[in-house]
């Protein structure tokens, strides 16, 4: 069994989007959000955007554009939403082992946690890096597969 198939991938969304509903994979537009859209993407795994609006949404599920982000949410408000993400991602950890993180702390700081407590491993990939580098580092993972 590919080790993918034991991974979920969660992409944080960003501010760059389309100016009309669109499949949310196709909705954020920032050069950030595509190279790691491309990245999860070749990775084969199942994957999911962590939406400040929408929660966890299907890449495939249209939605409109937005304007709202985590980072100036308050705490409360930011644990309500991660309560509803994961109940949304429950059905989908069914043999998952390890959940990936293309997301800032505010995206991350309440559903690691929990996931730890459900036995599943937390990996996040580029903590730490700061946008320029985190560019760096999908890039060379795109290009070098």
């Amino acid at each position: 069994m590919n080790s993918e198939n034991n991974r979920i991938y969660l992409v944080a969304c960003v501010g760059q989007k389309v100016s009309a509903p669109a499949p949310a994979k196709d909705l954020y537009t920032s050069s950030w959000f595509r190279k790691a859209r491309a990245y999860v993407e070749g990775k084969g795994g199942p994957w999911f955007i962590l939406s400040a609006k929408h929660g966890l949404v299907h890449p495939d599920r249209e939605i409109e554009p937005y304007d709202s982000t985590l980072n100036t949410m308050r705490a409360g408000d930011r644990r309500r939403w991660a309560k509803e993400v994961l109940d949304d991602l429950a059905p989908h950890l069914k043999g998952a082992q390890t959940v990936v993180f293309l997301a800032g702390l505010r995206y991350r700081e309440f559903l690691t946690p929990n996931l730890k407590r459900q036995g599943l491993e937390i990996s996040i990939p580029m903590e730490g890096l700061r946008i320029g580098e985190q560019m760096r580092w999908l890039s060379e993972r795109i290009s070098h597969g």
